[in-house]
């Protein structure tokens, strides 16, 4: 009895190890590695730095040739910035460089924040009525001249398409594309970029069932709900296509609050759609894993206890089996 209890446990181990493994890496981690210390450290040196001031809170609206306000967009937590980072290859795939203290994480060469000009902001509304309505804003900075570790960029244009009723949900508004285009130096060489930030995926799957609001998939909210995140990141989404040896930036936009106008009944931003689910898929996947290795347990324990001896061979009218206790 006690060698399969012993084996119970032992395989219960054994798949807790495989699933931790099998979560980890570019999908879903199980049981991440975070060094608190140092997690906090970064973070103060980012608030003494100044580099962002969450006191700088920026505020766009976007309007069609009518004068009509297409979308709103709000920073809450300071100016739009651009990580410059570079690609490298490893082995057969194209990554980006990572940090040589912190080695999960992408090193930054620098940062430019575009707290220097008003940016021009437009809008093109397309559709209506039945078929679904688009809304095309743009928002371009000129003029800037700031440098930060060599890293200057004079001027950037991001623009977005945002769809009503579609293409995810009939009931939400989406970001279907967005784009930007750099004009930049660093270390005195031209870095002009223009670069797809679309979202390489919109949900779990291909299949619109799945489709998702949340941080690393579709940027989305139901109709009359603003998408708000805490520190919204917007990468390339093919980093294959640029190459090994590349220099190419993250958009940061710090406190985003997006919400389309149109078919918004109310004169400013809705309730908030949050970017962070309330109950992330990692957390869903520990428990149901969890709920999962503890029914096994119990019904081995269980098992394991409604083990009896044989009694095959036992007289029930012979006498009983007497053992002595004493000497």
């Amino acid at each position: 009895m006690k060698i399969l209890f012993s084996l119970a446990v032992f395989s219960v181990l054994c798949v807790i190890g495989i699933t931790a493994e099998s979560l980890s890496g570019d999908g879903v981690e199980l049981f991440p590695k975070v060094d608190l210390d140092d997690k906090l450290k970064r973070e103060a040196e980012s608030k003494i730095s100044g580099t962002v001031s969450n006191s700088n809170k920026q505020g766009y609206v976007f309007k069609d040739a009518k004068g009509i306000i297409a979308a709103r967009l709000n920073l809450t937590q300071g100016p739009i910035s651009l990580d410059l980072v570079k690609t490298v290859k490893d082995g057969n795939k194209v990554v980006y460089v990572k940090n040589e203290k912190y080695k999960r994480e992408i090193n930054v060469f620098a940062r430019s924040v575009f707290n220097e000009t008003q940016p021009k902001t437009s809008a093109v509304v397309t559709g209506g009525g039945n078929d679904t309505t688009k809304v095309d804003i743009t928002l371009a900075f000129e003029g800037m001249t700031a440098e930060s570790n060599n890293f200057a960029v004079s001027s950037a244009v991001i623009k977005m398409s945002i769809e009503l009723g579609g293409p995810t949900k009939i009931d939400f508004w989406n970001i279907t594309s967005a784009s930007m285009t750099v004009n930049s130096t660093f270390n005195s060489t031209p870095t002009n970029l223009q670069l797809n930030l679309t979202p390489s995926k919109f949900g779990y799957s291909p299949h619109r069932p799945d489709f998702a609001c949340t941080t690393g998939y579709g940027i989305c909210a139901p109709l009359g709900l603003s998408w708000s995140c805490d520190d919204q990141v917007m990468k390339p989404n093919n980093i294959t296509a640029l190459g090994a040896d590349q220099l190419t930036v993250f958009l940061h936009m710090p406190g985003m609050l997006l919400q389309p106008a149109y078919g918004n009944s109310t004169s400013g931003f809705g309730f908030n759609w949050d970017c962070d689910p309330l109950i992330p898929i990692s957390l869903w996947v520990s428990i149901l894993v969890t709920l999962m290795l503890a029914s096994i347990l119990f019904w081995a324990l269980y098992m394991l206890s409604s083990l009896q001896t044989p009694t095959k061979f036992d007289d029930p009218k012979g006498p009983a089996i007497h053992v002595p206790l004493g000497d």
